[in-house]
Formats: C-alpha cells, sequence, structure tokens
C-alpha cells in the first residue's frame, strides 16, 4: 500500500460503496436493515470534540467554585453579637510575657486530665473519692496504682487533690479549682508565667 494512502481516504471509500449498494437495496425494493445511515452515525471526530468540550467546562466549573469558597474562607465575617457596623470592640494586645505558651497550656491539661481520669478510677472501684495527697495515686493498695507518677515536672504548674476537688496552681497568677482554668479571667493553666 503506498505512504500517502490515509485512513480517512479509505474510511470515504467504504463509505461511498455502503451508500451505492444501500442504493440498489432500495431500488430493488429489498431490505435494508443492514444499512445505516452516516447522518445518523455521529462521527469519532464529533464525539472526541464533545468530550473535550465537556471537560473543559468541568474544570472551568470546579475552578469558580474553588474560588467561591477561598474567597468566603478568607474574608472576615461579622459577628452576629454587633448590631451595627458602628460598634468597634478592642481587645488589649497580649505581650510576650502575658501569652501562655502552647506546649506548656496543653502539658497542664493533660497532666490535669490524668490525674481527673485517675480519681474517676479510683471511685469506680472503691465506691468513694481518694483521700487528699498524692500517695493513693502511686500506691498498689485499693487496687492501685492508677498513675505511675503524680505530674510534677514542670515549674509553670503544680497540681493538687484535697479530697474533694482537682486544683491547679500556677507558679504566677490565679489558680482554679475543680478545672484546668480559664482563659478570661486568666486562671490555672492559662496564667502566664
Amino acid at each position: 500500500m503506498p505512504r500517502f494512502f490515509d485512513s480517512r481516504v479509505a474510511l470515504h471509500l467504504k463509505h461511498k460503496v455502503v451508500d451505492e449498494v444501500c442504493r440498489a437495496l432500495a431500488l430493488a425494493k429489498a431490505s435494508r436493515s443492514w444499512c445505516v445511515s452516516r447522518e445518523n452515525e455521529p462521527s469519532r471526530a464529533r464525539e472526541q470534540g464533545f468530550a473535550m468540550i465537556a471537560t473543559l467546562m468541568v474544570v472551568v466549573i470546579l475552578g469558580i467554585l474553588v474560588t467561591i469558597v477561598l474567597t468566603q474562607a478568607q474574608s472576615p465575617k461579622p459577628s452576629p453579637s454587633s448590631a451595627s457596623a458602628s460598634q468597634t470592640t478592642t481587645t488589649a494586645p497580649q505581650t510576650i510575657a502575658q501569652a501562655v505558651p502552647p506546649a506548656r497550656l496543653a502539658a497542664c491539661e493533660a497532666d490535669f486530665a490524668s490525674v481527673q481520669t485517675a480519681i474517676s478510677t479510683y471511685q469506680a472501684l472503691n465506691g468513694a473519692a481518694p483521700g487528699s495527697g498524692t500517695a493513693w495515686a502511686t500506691s498498689a493498695s485499693n487496687g492501685g496504682p492508677f498513675m505511675a507518677s503524680w505530674p510534677s515536672g514542670s515549674p509553670s504548674f503544680s497540681i493538687s487533690w484535697d479530697g474533694t476537688q482537682l486544683s491547679v496552681f500556677p507558679e504566677k497568677g490565679v489558680a482554679s479549682h475543680g478545672s484546668y482554668g480559664t482563659s478570661s479571667p486568666a486562671t490555672g493553666c492559662f496564667s502566664p508565667s
């Protein structure tokens, strides 16, 4: 076969032969059920073009949606408590000395939670709260030990159990009783060091 012979030429010739056979059958009034009109048969190029345009439209729509979402996420939202735009609230800026380091806050909260869990476990096993102090948590009596050691590794805070209430005593600031503290006003774990 010569090099210049193109598949499009072959396809054109095939369609021409099929058309001629179909016309002959039509003249002979024979069955043409196997004859397919080319007008009803979409070309491969047309199908590929449609698929490419459909894919392009999907990409454009997704791009628009992502832009909308990112724009909404970055724009500041008005607070529901402010009635009008003329009202403004200000917060005193924190200095480096006032801010609580996140690692220290997380350690304090984790230590408080572990002691609280030990107290709950002691109460579940013994039917009553443990006595004051720290000895009950690490001793083998009454179903223990409930902790390997009492948390006391931080110089910024200490945790204390008085027999009825768990407290956090920061190095500086206000102690919290019954919780690990509050951020406003700063108590317990939230007290600056």
